[in-house]
């Protein structure tokens, strides 16, 4: 299957049912560093991704993604027992097909840990770059998908 120039619906991510979500900030930016980085890697290989309109039917690649977990970890685990616990955790999965039928999905988990960071380490930071890493494996594995067929 021809992967450069095709385009793509991508819906925003979804954190409906997620396990578990940071409490003591907003996820929208870490949310939105996960489509950044879905985005970008996607455009890469030439798959435009923009996002649905309202009222029109979807049409070629569509993208759905959800959260499964956003765990921004143990700050003090982490300062405690720094290579060991307390990892910030990015976890979410999703699916792509044609249209409305389905034709494969992926899941990409990340976690972070501070290494030497002061105190443990920025939980919302880790988790950023969590969800940034894992915008990068969920648009590999969608990528992959593609071409293999």
């Amino acid at each position: 299957m021809v992967v450069n120039g095709r385009s793509c619906v991508l819906y925003p991510i979804s954190t409906t049912g997620a396990a578990v979500m940071p409490v003591k900030f907003d996820f929208g930016p870490i949310g939105q560093e996960y489509m950044t980085s879905l985005v970008t890697e996607l455009g890469k290989v030439g798959i435009a991704a923009q996002m649905p309109a309202p009222g029109v039917p979807d049409q070629g690649l569509v993208i759905t993604s959800q959260v499964v977990r956003a765990d921004p970890g143990n700050r003090f685990m982490r300062y405690l027992f720094t290579w060991f616990a307390g990892a910030a955790v990015f976890e979410v999965e999703g699916a792509f097909g044609q249209g409305t039928t389905q034709v494969g999905s992926f899941r990409a988990k990340v976690s972070k840990k501070g290494g030497f960071s002061a105190f443990g380490g920025d939980s919302r930071k880790l988790l950023t770059a969590g969800a940034k890493q894992a915008g990068k494996d969920s648009a590999k594995q969608i990528i992959s998908a593609l071409a293999g067929r």
